[in-house]
């Protein structure tokens, strides 16, 4: 019984997690599709790459409210939702 109750707790506080983890995918989706397809300058290009890039990097190693923060930021500079 207590091992059933464990688990469930365990697999509650996991869900939110992999939900974040998602939404992760999906702004890297979007930014990516934006970078392909919009008009930009170089720097530009170079910054939206590079903060795409960590987003990534902190998505992966589990820093995804991180990741999604710096995601957010340049999905506003490219305005995308």
């Amino acid at each position: 019984m207590i091992k059933r109750i464990i688990l469930a707790a365990a697999l509650a506080a996991a869900l939110p997690g992999a939900a974040l983890a998602g939404q992760c995918e999906d702004d890297i989706a979007k930014i990516d599709k934006a970078l392909a397809s919009m008009q930009l300058t170089p720097d530009e290009r170079a910054q939206l790459k590079d903060m795409r890039e960590q987003a990534q990097k902190l998505c992966n190693a589990g820093n995804v409210q991180e990741g999604l923060d710096v995601a957010s930021e340049a999905k506003a500079m490219l305005n995308i939702e």
